[in-house]
């Protein structure tokens, strides 16, 4: 792990939504670190508190709260700035990248006139420069003849390329951070590997930090320096990618890895059940329901998160499980 102070902390995270039956935690003192010019990797099933995570970062929760923790950009509390404040650390040093990109742009504009908008929102340029800016990113995210396409309006680009727009404006005002929210989800495999290539390149090229998410293990191997598996609103596994796909420590981690086909015509394997809902938690292991290796030890009392090597920390008790189940299996 860098040895270099975090760039971003996400410090006890947690975010509650209001319910009928009283405040309803849906991210549960999650802790992450980000490091300058690395990619960390936040994966799990819809609804295991990713996007809320990220959209805390920014300040961007809607009718949920966040009841405690601390998000420190440089060691500077974003919690302790102001909304005023707040704006300029969004889409300038903080910028997001989301998952469907006709709901980041406005279909009244030209993609050029809004990227130039953020730029003089937050940079103070003129019309022409910040203009000059907007087509330099558009060539930056390989768009074809950027001059020519940056007077066109979103409905005239594919869904690629229309991603490749949302992320021109992300990296307009050269953000220290980039939080990427399932950026590929709604692409075809072939445009969804050369935007996966584009963000590789944005972050080796200009050093920016990426907080990638996916519930896709297969594409966070592809991208991630490391990875943070989360379940059910809590951080259940995290580790360097190298190590946790070569040892990975949590039953839901492996249970996922196992989801990934090896080749044509391999078997698809699911995991059994559902994740539980935020109104009836489990007391114990939140997975334990689905797990083939739990015991009635799992469902006695909350489990920690507890470190097994430097930088990687499994919550489970009994993860040597895992170890034997694996060393079993035919080759």
């Amino acid at each position: 792990m860098p040895q270099t102070p975090p760039l971003l902390e996400i410090e006890d995270l947690v975010v509650e939504v209001p319910s009928a039956a009283g405040p309803l935690t849906i991210v549960d003192t999650v802790s992450l670190t980000l490091h300058r010019g690395r990619t960390l990797g936040l994966v799990g099933e819809s609804g295991s508190g990713k996007s809320i995570t990220a959209n805390a970062v920014l300040g961007l929760i809607g009718s949920a709260r966040i009841a405690s923790g601390d998000i420190r950009l440089e060691g500077q509390s974003l919690r302790a700035m102001s909304e005023r404040q707040m704006r300029d650390v969004r889409g300038n040093r903080i910028a997001m990248v989301f998952q469907e990109p006709m709901t980041a742009l406005d279909p009244n504009y030209t993609v050029g006139e809004q990227i130039a908008e953020t730029v003089r929102r937050h940079t103070g340029m003129n019309r022409r420069d910040a203009w000059a800016r907007a087509v330099e990113v558009l060539d930056q995210v390989h768009i074809p003849s950027p001059q020519l396409r940056a007077r066109d309006h979103p409905h005239k680009f594919s869904g690629g390329m229309r991603q490749r727009v949302v992320i021109a404006m992300a990296i307009a005002c050269s953000p220290d951070v980039l939080l990427a929210d399932e950026p590929t989800t709604a692409l075809d495999v072939t445009t969804q590997a050369q935007v996966l290539a584009l963000l590789q390149e944005i972050s080796e090229s200009q050093g920016v930090t990426t907080l990638f998410i996916s519930h896709d293990l297969g594409v966070i191997a592809q991208i991630c320096d490391e990875v943070a598996v989360m379940y059910a609103g809590q951080v259940v596994e995290h580790a360097e990618a190298v190590e946790l796909f070569a040892n990975p420590r949590h039953p839901y981690t492996r249970a996922l890895m196992d989801c990934i086909p090896n080749g044509p015509g391999d078997r698809l394997v699911d995991i059994p059940g559902t994740v539980p809902e935020f109104r009836a938690l489990p007391h114990g292991c939140r997975f334990a329901a689905r797990c083939s290796f739990a015991t009635e030890e799992c469902d006695a009392a909350p489990v920690p998160l507890t470190i097994e090597s430097p930088g990687h920390g499994a919550r489970c008790i009994f993860p040597e499980r895992i170890d034997n189940a694996h060393s079993h299996q035919p080759a």
